[in-house]
């Protein structure tokens, strides 16, 4: 499906702001179980948090925040409710209009506060706080910038991402890491916010591709590929560029697992002239491309050209909406190992990790058999979006953008939390790690879809 001459607005009022939540040095930055150090020994490129505020154009109301932080996870879901909470208070949104989108960078610190026996450790409960305390200043930043603007969203593709459920022979089993064999979507949506002068605001990248360039051997803090990819575009547009992370359970950098930050940059900048290449390809504000006549030539030359869009359509670009859903996904009984028989357990410090993993995950789920699953809906003008907090496999952003390919769709992951993929039904029982790691039966993934059709249908 081609979705490049897919193109929608939002006519809006909006502002941005950043700021710097880079750990402070010798903080515990274990990402992997298969690393053999505890503690990062420098920082490869800074980590960010940067909000967009978005509101009607006529009226403050509704207040829309969109967040995206260089974070990896929470290994303990309370601590993402704790500082979420906390910034809803102070900025006083609705809950339905704060979306903290995770670029799930793999080489960030392990905010964890259960953890405390480990080097490093005694930095995490001031660096949540150093973290509540640079969101609400950065949203509050945002708000009071806000301005009249135009966003203007469309589609282009990056092939810097790959399926990454590798079929390993020598091992009999499936691992994790670069697919040739199966394809991978590689659809990226830009959006371009421009003022009314026509000065570019801010731009937006949604891609699905898990940051683990970096690996076990890396001991840098990095934002992984989405460091350069950010840097390169604000060079070119000198401004703010919000990296927003897709539905990418089954989708990695065709060159990863490495230590080389250098690798981590060239991904990025294949990221940032893919997206570049896609904004330029945008329209004008409020303008669409249509036929305009024949000019007698040579040949009959059939010309095209931008006109504004009609009053109805700009009306339809000003409308804002935000609600949320709770899907009910029914849990696995037991978050005991699963891995393959003949799975080597010989490495103490991986396994000793693994089951860490899985006591932090059992404590963020509770007891009960079905997990109420948020998603949040916002409708953005001509745009849609959803945010679901877990790991969906690409094939929902695939649905959903095929479902409404008159619209940009932005799908993202890992948005206010996360607790574990939710891979399709026919992933159940194969042995890949996203089916191992899931907290849910099968059938997850396509319930989810299901409902985020049926609310996108309602905006």
């Amino acid at each position: 499906m081609d979705l490049t001459q897919t193109y929608g607005f939002t006519h809006c009022m909006t502002g941005v702001a950043r700021r710097d939540v880079t750990p402070p040095a010798g903080i515990y930055a274990r990402s992997w179980a298969a690393s053999r150090h505890d503690v990062a020994e420098g920082v490869h490129r800074p980590l960010t948090a940067t909000a967009l505020v978005i509101c009607h154009r006529y009226t403050d109301d509704p207040v829309m925040a969109l967040v995206s932080l260089d974070i990896g996870w929470f290994p303990y879901l309370p601590d993402e409710g704790r500082i979420r909470n906390a910034v809803l208070r102070e900025t006083g949104l609705n809950e339905d209009a704060l979306l903290i989108n995770f670029s799930h960078t793999h080489a960030g610190p392990h905010v964890n506060s259960q953890i405390s026996n480990k080097p490093g450790a005694h930095l995490i409960e001031s660096y949540i706080d150093d973290l509540t305390n640079a969101l609400v200043a950065v949203i509050v930043e945002a708000r009071g910038a806000i301005r009249p603007a135009w966003i203007t969203y469309g589609y282009g593709r990056c092939a810097m991402a790959a399926n990454r459920d590798f079929w390993a022979p020598d091992i009999g089993r499936y691992a994790c890491g670069y697919n040739p064999a199966a394809p991978a979507d590689d659809t990226v949506l830009v959006a371009r916010v421009t003022g009314e002068d026509g000065a570019i605001i801010a731009t937006l990248v949604n891609y699905a591709c898990h940051p683990t360039t970096l690996a076990w051997q890396n001991r840098l803090i990095s934002p992984d590929y989405v460091g350069a990819m950010r840097e390169t575009l604000e060079s070119i547009y000198s401004a703010p560029c919000l990296f927003l992370y897709g539905a990418a359970g089954d989708i990695g950098p065709r060159e990863g697992f490495v230590g080389d930050p250098a690798i981590a940059d060239r991904n990025g900048r294949q990221l940032a002239y893919a997206a570049a290449a896609s904004l330029e390809a945008l329209p004008p504000p409020a303008s669409h491309f249509v036929y305009t006549g024949v000019v007698a030539s040579g040949a009959n030359l059939a010309t095209w050209g931008y006109r504004p869009l009609d009053d109805s359509a700009q009306a339809r670009c000003a409308i804002l909406r935000h609600h949320s859903t709770i899907v009910p996904l029914q849990r696995k009984p037991t978050l005991e190992p699963i891995d393959p028989p003949g799975t080597d357990r010989s490495d103490a410090i991986a396994e000793a990790e693994k089951a860490l993993r899985r006591r932090l995950l059992q404590a963020s789920l509770g007891d009960e058999p079905v997990y109420p699953m948020p998603l949040w809906f916002w409708r953005l003008g001509d745009a849609l979006l959803v945010a679901c907090p877990n790991e969906a496999y690409a094939q929902m952003q695939v649905e959903l953008r095929t479902r409404f390919q008159r619209q940009p769709v932005l799908v993202l992951g890992c948005t206010n939390g996360t607790l574990g993929y939710l891979p399709p039904r026919n992933a159940y029982g194969s042995g890949l790690y996203q089916e191992q790691q899931s907290p849910f039966l099968p059938g997850c993934l396509e319930q989810t879809i299901a409902a985020t059709i049926s609310e996108l249908e309602r905006l």
